[in-house]
């Protein structure tokens, strides 16, 4: 059974569409200026209050860069669409998967749940990712197996940052610059993006690498990828600048078959909870003694 953590290459590699992935969320700079403006009278001055300055998009990112290092275990769930039309090689195709776990940091431990929809043919998998080793267990079989440390170190590189490194996934956002905009509601702050300029080209490249394998793509094909639209949003917690849900949403056209482009649509979606109160990824007993397997990657 050949299987990656990130779902991207679950049986889609005969249409080179991937899933999965993850992360961003944006956020505007508000600047606010006052040269230019009459100065207040002494009255004005001693009966008006002021108004308060809303933070921007990358003063936030910048405090939320500094908070989240302190997010040391988590769980997640992460949902990932992808749908292919056009007339090129491999005509329509859709893909669903969803993601759902606990991951925690340094070292790197993760236990998640992978459901797939791909074309309709839906498959299941639990997998377990600790140091050089990586676990799966298939409900469909009820058994345990276990791949070598080679194979868990590719599979660590396919990995999104959303799921593995949060951290990683802001500064990714914050680079997105200018075009950030951020809002806050309740007890959150919202930052956005909509764009499709050099940095949201920049920024879809890496989250494509998670998605559609983008390094493992050919590269005739990797560089017909001409991107139409993107919206990225996050939502960050107003107390602790914890992020707690993204969404990045992505129109773009690729080039399967020279000279018949196809669109591809792209929405990941997904949340952050149980900040450093996630339950501990435990090995079960079963999977220890699980075989070790070599599977072909696609």
């Amino acid at each position: 059974m050949s299987v990656n953590l990130h779902a991207a290459k679950f049986r889609i590699g005969r249409r080179a569409l991937c899933a999965l992935s993850l992360s961003t969320f944006m956020v505007l700079a508000v600047s606010c200026s006052h040269s230019g403006q009459p100065a207040a009278s002494p009255v004005a001055s001693a009966t008006a209050s002021p108004t308060p300055t809303a933070p921007s998009a990358i003063d936030l990112l910048t405090k939320a860069g500094t908070a989240v290092k302190e997010m040391k275990k988590y769980a997640f769930d992460l949902q990932l669409t992808q749908n292919l039309s056009g007339e090129g090689e491999g005509g329509n195709s859709s893909v669903n998967v969803h993601m759902k776990g606990r991951a925690e940091l340094g070292p790197l431990k993760l236990d998640q749940t992978i459901e797939s929809d791909i074309d309709g043919e839906k498959s299941s998998l639990r997998a377990i990712l600790v140091p050089n080793a990586y676990y799966m267990y298939d409900p469909e079989f009820k058994e345990w197996s276990k791949l070598s440390k080679a194979q868990t170190a590719d599979i660590l590189k396919t990995l999104s940052n959303l799921q593995i490194n949060p951290a990683q996934s802001l500064e990714d956002v914050q680079a997105l610059g200018s075009g950030l905009k951020a809002s806050k509601g309740g007890d959150s702050y919202t930052i956005s993006y909509e764009g499709a300029g050099v940095e949201a080209k920049t920024y879809l490249d890496k989250v494509l690498q998670s998605t559609l394998d983008l390094s493992g793509m050919d590269p005739k094909i990797r560089n017909t990828i001409k991107l139409d639209t993107m919206h990225v949003e996050l939502t960050l917690d107003s107390a602790r600048q914890w992020p707690l849900s993204y969404q990045i949403d992505s129109v773009m056209t690729v080039e399967y078959q020279a000279g018949k482009p196809s669109t591809l649509e792209q929405k990941i979606s997904g949340t952050y909870n149980q900040h450093n109160a996630s339950g501990a990824v435990v090995i079960p007993e079963e999977a220890k003694k699980a075989p070790e397997i070599d599977p072909p990657m696609d």
